[in-house]
Parts: structure tokens; C-alpha cells; sequence
């Protein structure tokens, strides 16, 4: 029997005996509420209470939680860079969380956000930052799924250094002995990689070599401090990835190392021996802040917040506990797991949650759908991708300990399909060149590698070059969404004649062992002239209908996921 009904799927297993207690709501109030980026919008929200420390009390009274701890007494012990809403939706939310549990024994990691001088999104961060700054680096999450609602206040930061041209603020910072851990959440194409390597000629990198003194990245930065800290006998701080990178902090390291080797190689190999970067999985959907949100704020809870964080109720963080001048007492919550080996988790998590998100987002943005939980509803979108998870995903993912995988995609497919936190199609159609060669072409590798089928993934890729082809099937324009933009669309308009055009030109894409791969080559090419010929859904139907799908769980092992 052929599953067609991703619906049907998640009533038959995803119940809440398959999900961690510690991750479902708590101190919710219930109602059925519509996504707020598509609820009526109410007509401009006037309130007189804007958020900081001197409302907290009357803001607490409206079923919001707020900080239970003196943030007066904080100290600065975090910096990090790329303050938006995942790091505000998961670090800085899993530390407030751990003052509120051991506020005396946590009062060194008080947060300190930065953000680096960009002549074209400068203004728009400083704006931020004043939001932030005016109330009192107080942030609402509000946490939301078909059944529930929880708003809370956060009080982890503590300041946020204004930007400068010559980013001389957050320097100061990085080079305060205060200052243990440095996190970044600078995206998954902003550690330069070329072929899965550091790409030392880049240009930005080049400028840094040349001016380690004045650099421009944050990594040429941060090894900048890392001088000057050894110079002057401080202790290096650890630095800590939250982007989602296979080995991250591996990715760091070899980054950091390779750009300081070319500038000094003693400090290259005090970098290596002494500069802890862990490795760590970040899991919680998190999208951007709309009016609707803002809205929703001060009609639900009576108050104005400026830059609220909505998100799911879930949340995970696993780390390896490579912190040598400390870290927060996270393993006091239950939703962050200390493990010697990160690489199970990641490869789950990057492989059927974001390769699940790579996969979907393209033929539902060339079929006009808007967001991700419309997507699992579709009638050809939803059964594609749970096909797809089950064949040719899951059997790359190893062993995950205490975790059944396809437990693990029926969860995933339920945060999935969230219909209130509005998590937008072109959020993650943006930037496929950057995260197909992280979530979706080593797939097709490891299956190449097995003598498995890529027929799934390689529509996945058809789908994402027929959406650089530039409109949707209904014919609208698709908005450029990817830096490489013009490159894409050149290449992608040359495949319709020949889809080999699309592979030769992205061989950094796809490496030179996938692009030239004849399996890869023959099924890419018949899955681009099938959709170009008959359509998205014919050519997502065609794919399932010759699946072998499973129609139910396995339901031997009933017990909560132990995630």
C-alpha cells in the first residue's frame, strides 16, 4: 500500500509517546490559533507598556514568565557574533535557563552580543541594537505549536557593542579577559569553504593575511585577539560554532589555524595545541520576526516588543564538553546532552531535518507554496518527502545512540508541519549553493558510495535548478535568493537544453566526484527533462508511487524518544 497522506502518517505516529517530555510546552495557556503571519491582521496594536526591567512585574502578570534572577549581577563571560533569531531562540534562551536552575554557580555568563561593520546591513543591525538596547537587553520567545503557547522573557545578555566601520568594539571585547567563549552564528557560507576545504585565496581572507592588524572577518579577528591574549599571557577563549556545519568546531579550527599560518606559524601552532573549538548540534526551527508577530505580542500579553523570537516548543543542543576556562552548567537541563562524539547527531540532524527542509523547499516554492507546514499538507510535497527520508536519507544516517531514526523523522515531520510558527518557503530556498554541498550532496555521495538509488535526490536537484530557471510553474517571477544568483540562473536556463550544463558549472557544488558520476548524471538529467516536460507534481508523484513506503511505526518500542 502506497502512503499518500502525510497527515495520516503523523496521526498514526506522532503522539507525544514519541516525544522527549522535556521538549513538549510547559506553563502553557490553550487556545487554536492561526500562524500569525497569515492570521487577519489586528489593526495596530497600541499599548503604553514597552518591555525593560521596570515593567517586568506587570508584564509577568499576563501568563509571561520572566527571569528569576538578579541580571545586575551578571557578568560578561560570552561573546557572540551574528546576534539573530536562532542564537536568541536557542543559546541565549538554554542560558537563561540554566540561571533560572543555578543563578549563584552560572553569574560569570552573562551574554555580550556583537556584529560585524557591513556597508549594506549595518544600519539595519543598528537599529537592533537600539531596540535591544531599550529594553534593557530583554527579549520575548514565544514558543508555539497547533495545541499551545508559551511566552517568556529572557535576561542572558547583557549588552550588545555597537557597530563600528572599524569594528574596534567588538576587538575590545574578544581581547577581555572576561570574555571565555566566543559563539558565531555567521551561516553556513560564511566559513569559506571551497570543495569542503578553507579556501586560504579568498579575497576577504587574502585582505586579512596582509592586514592581520585591521582585518575584516571575523576570523581574521579572532586570531587577532588570539595575538594579542598570547602576547600578553591570557588565557584563550574556546570558540564555539552554531551554524549547521558538519564538525563545526573542526571547521573553526582549520579555519582559525590556517588563516594565523599564514601570518605567523608559532601562533598557527599555539592556535592548534591551545584554542578549544568543540563540535556541537544546534536543533530549534526558528524564523524571522514579521509585523503579524509583533502584533500578536501586544494584542495577546499587553505589551510592545520591538524584536520578538518565535519559535517551536522543541529544542536540542549536543556538545562536546571542550571548554577549558568554563562554560555554563547546561547539563542541568534536559534538553542539552554532553557526549564525547558529536558526529551521530549531526549527521541526523543535518541529514533528515535540514536535508529534509533542502529537499521540500523547491517544489513548493515552483508550486506557489508559502510555508513549510503547507508543505507537509500537500497532497504530492508531504508523501515525495517522507519517501524520500525513508529510502534514501535514513540509510546514510549511522547509528544515533538511544534514538530509532525513523522515530526521529516522524518527530521531525511533525515540528514540521507547526502550522503557528510560520516558517516561510523562501527562508529556506535561500542560499542553495551553499547549503545543498552541506545537506544534500553528501547524501548522493554516501549512496553512490552503497550502490543505492539517488533518484529522489537527484529531482531534489533538479528542483532546485528548475527553480533558478527563475518563475514558478504558474509563471511568477521568483526573487533572486541566492548570492550567487546570476551565476545560478545562467547556468540553470543553459540545462533546459542540455542538464549536464547545470553539473559542469557547479562542480565546487557538487565535487567532481558526484558532478561526473554517471548514475548521478543519467538520473539528474531524466529528473530535470521529467519536470521540465509534465511538471512538479508529476514528476514528485512519479518518485513516490514507485517507492516502497511505510505506512506505519513500528510500534515494538513505544517509548519516548530519548533525544
Amino acid at each position: 500500500m502506497k502512503f499518500t497522506n502525510i497527515s495520516l502518517l503523523l496521526s498514526l505516529v506522532c503522539t507525544d509517546a514519541f516525544v522527549p517530555s522535556s521538549y513538549r510546552p510547559v506553563a502553557l495557556h490553550h487556545r487554536s490559533t492561526p500562524c500569525p503571519s497569515t492570521r487577519r491582521s489586528v489593526s495596530s496594536v497600541e499599548t503604553d507598556i514597552g518591555l525593560s526591567e521596570k515593567t517586568l512585574d506587570t508584564i509577568q502578570k499576563n501568563n509571561v514568565e520572566d527571569p528569576k534572577y538578579d541580571r545586575s549581577k551578571l557578568a560578561r563571560g560570552i561573546l557572540h557574533i551574528g546576534v539573530g533569531n536562532f542564537h536568541r531562540a536557542h543559546q541565549a534562551a538554554h542560558v537563561c535557563d540554566v540561571l533560572s536552575v543555578d543563578f549563584e554557580n552560572n553569574l560569570e555568563w552573562g551574554i555580550v552580543g556583537g556584529s560585524l561593520y557591513s556597508a549594506d546591513r549595518s544600519a539595519a543591525t543598528s537599529k537592533k541594537r537600539s531596540q535591544l538596547e531599550s529594553q534593557d537587553w530583554l527579549q520575548t520567545v514565544v514558543e508555539r505549536d497547533g495545541e499551545s503557547v508559551r511566552a517568556r522573557v529572557i535576561g542572558s545578555m547583557v549588552d550588545f557593542v555597537p557597530v563600528k566601520e572599524c569594528n574596534s568594539p567588538i576587538q575590545d571585547e574578544m581581547i577581555s579577559p572576561s570574555i571565555k567563549i566566543i559563539s558565531l552564528t555567521v551561516t553556513e557560507g560564511g566559513y569559506y569553504q571551497s570543495d569542503g576545504k578553507f579556501d586560504v585565496n579568498n579575497e576577504e581572507i587574502q585582505h586579512d593575511i596582509a592586514n592581520i592588524d585591521n582585518p575584516k572577518t571575523v576570523f581574521g579577528m579572532i586570531v587577532k585577539a588570539l595575538q594579542y591574549r598570547r602576547e600578553n599571557d591570557i588565557a584563550p577563549f574556546a570558540v564555539l560554532s552554531a551554524d549547521n556545519l558538519l564538525s563545526n568546531g573542526d571547521v573553526v579550527r582549520d579555519v582559525l589555524v590556517g588563516l594565523a599560518r599564514e601570518v605567523d606559524t608559532d601562533l598557527a601552532d599555539w592556535i592548534e595545541k591551545e584554542v578549544a573549538c568543540p563540535n556541537n548540534m544546534v536543533d530549534r526551527i526558528t524564523p524571522k520576526t514579521t509585523s503579524e508577530q509583533k502584533e500578536f505580542v501586544a494584542k495577546e500579553y499587553g505589551f510592545e516588543e520591538q524584536w520578538p523570537i518565535f519559535c517551536e516548543p522543541f529544542t536540542q543542543w549536543v556538545l562536546e564538553d571542550n571548554f577549558p576556562q568554563g562554560r555554563p552548567k547546561l547539563e542541568q537541563l534536559d534538553s542539552v546532552t554532553f557526549v564525547e562524539d558529536v558526529k551521530p547527531w549531526e549527521y541526523m540532524k543535518l541529514r533528515i531535518l535540514n536535508g529534509g527542509h533542502a529537499s521540500l523547499c523547491y517544489p513548493s516554492a515552483l508550486l506557489d507554496v508559502d510555508y513549510v507546514h503547507e508543505s507537509m499538507e500537500h497532497p504530492s510535497i508531504g508523501p515525495f518527502l517522507d519517501a524520500l527520508e525513508h529510502n534514501e536519507i535514513i540509510p546514510t544516517v549511522g547509528p544515533v545512540p538511544n534514538t530509532p531514526l525513523p522515530q526521529y523523522w516522524a518527530l521531525t515531520a511533525k515540528r514540521f508541519s507547526n502550522p503557528t510558527i510560520g516558517d516561510t518557503i523562501p527562508r529556506n530556498c535561500f542560499d542553495g549553493a551553499s547549503r545543498q554541498p552541506k545537506f544534500i550532496v553528501p547524501v548522493i555521495r554516501d549512496n553512490l558510495k552503497a550502490g543505492r538509488s539517488v533518484d529522489g535526490l537527484a529531482l531534489v536537484s533538479a528542483l532546485w535548478c528548475r527553480y533558478c530557471q527563475g518563475k514558478t510553474e504558474s509563471g511568477k517571477e521568483i526573487e533572486p535568493n541566492d548570492p550567487q544568483w546570476d551565476r545560478l540562473q545562467a547556468a540553470a536556463l543553459r540545462a533546459k537544453e542540455d542538464p549536464v550544463e547545470w553539473l559542469n558549472e557547479l562542480t565546487e557544488v557538487y565535487g567532481e566526484d558526484v558532478a561526473t558520476n554517471p548514475v548521478f548524471v543519467e538520473s539528474f538529467s531524466k529528473a530535470l527533462r521529467l519536470v521540465q516536460k509534465s511538471g512538479v507534481e508529476a514528476a514528485l508523484n512519479e518518485y513516490t508511487s514507485s517507492s516502497d513506503i511505510r505506512t506505519e511505526m513500528d510500534f515494538s518500542d513505544s517509548s519516548t524518544l530519548p533525544l
